[in-house]
């Protein structure tokens, strides 16, 4: 098996240069580190190309980010958690993880791709909560084995796995139903993508099933991007005397945040006045005067599943394709007061 000088360096922790140099037989490297270069080239070559072969070869995610070339606070979080469980998987099978961020603005997607089947790839991830149609249109032709995490294109050629942001929805607005409220309102960022996509589109379903709404998104309200932005945009709302329900979903822990400031701020107790489930658990340090109901999304648990599927395609050349929806968990805090219908709204 022939060894590259950059995959020694690597792997004994050396540059390239001196490993070079070690081989040449050249001045300027110790004996010490070129009995350790030989060493290895001898030991590898003794264990075949099994095992040895496959350690040296990787796994790339490529992970869209949004229009604006950024991550935010609310992705950041997503995202590391999705990473940490792939690459924990891609090791544990002797492969290394590697990770290129594409930015539409400046990247050319398709040549992006010839580098990796260039290279030592041997399988692709894709992160495509931000990935378009368009984007993925390159994926044709595509040779490597490869599976599309938090996006779906209905693409019958591989797998997709996706957080099932429609049974979270409809999980926790069913809690708040069966609790007795019907004044319910669905209070989503002003992000747009495919998760996000499908929450609002679960609400529409639930709001026209329990006859909740008139017309479509008549019960959600753009409420703003950031934390920050969110509190302001809220505090603004309830200045402006416009009408309080008696109960609210927060399309993601930024919005649970912003907003419970926001009615805190104007002394509206949570959740003796207004009721409130978010999706997406909050981080630590987002301290709530309450322990909020939320739907954890089990971000981590997708990942480690579209690892898996990854692994198997490149073991074997499979037909068949698979959507997997994993669904979240349902926490149940202190921040839903059950309603006695009987009674007027609790907010009014």
């Amino acid at each position: 098996m022939k060894i590259k000088a950059k995959d020694i360096a690597r792997e004994l922790g050396i540059s390239a240069a001196t490993v070079s140099l070690a081989l040449n037989n050249k001045p300027g490297v110790n004996e010490q580190t070129r009995h350790k270069v030989l060493n290895y080239i001898k030991e590898t070559q003794e264990n075949g190309d099994g095992d040895k072969e496959r350690k040296e070869k990787t796994i790339r995610m490529y992970t869209f980010l949004q229009k604006n070339g950024i991550i935010d606070t609310d992705e950041n979080t997503r995202f590391y958690m999705g990473y940490a469980e792939a690459s924990r998987r891609a090791r544990a099978a002797g492969y290394k993880m590697d990770i290129v961020f594409v930015d539409r603005r400046k990247d050319d997607f398709v040549k992006l791709l010839k580098e990796c089947e260039e290279e030592d790839v041997v399988g692709v991830y894709l992160n495509a909560a931000y990935m378009t149609e368009e984007d993925y249109q390159c994926m044709h032709g595509f040779k490597l084995p490869y599976v599309v995490c938090d996006q779906d294109f209905d693409d019958m050629r591989t797998d997709s796995i996706i957080l099932n942001n429609r049974q979270g929805v409809k999980t926790g607005l069913k809690y708040l139903y069966e609790n007795g409220h019907r004044d319910i309102m669905y209070l989503r960022n002003s992000k747009d993508f495919y998760n996000m996509y499908e929450r609002r589109s679960a609400c529409n379903t639930f709001m026209n099933e329990k006859r909740l709404q008139q017309a479509e998104n008549e019960r959600i309200l753009n409420i703003g991007s950031s934390t920050q932005e969110i509190y302001e945009n809220m505090y603004k709302y309830i200045k402006n005397k416009e009408p309080i329900p008696s109960a609210v979903f927060a399309e993601n822990y930024e919005v649970t945040v912003g907003v419970s400031r926001a009615l805190q701020s104007f002394g509206y107790r949570i959740p003796e006045e207004v009721s409130l489930v978010g999706f997406d658990e909050i981080p630590g340090a987002a301290i709530l005067d309450f322990q909020p109901t939320f739907l954890r999304a089990l971000h981590g648990n997708v990942a480690y599943i579209a690892m898996g599927r990854l692994l198997e395609r490149m073991k074997r050349k499979t037909r068949e394709s698979v959507q997997i929806l994993v669904n979240t968990e349902f926490v149940v805090g202190s921040s839903v007061k059950k309603f006695n219908l009987t009674n007027k709204s609790p907010a009014s």
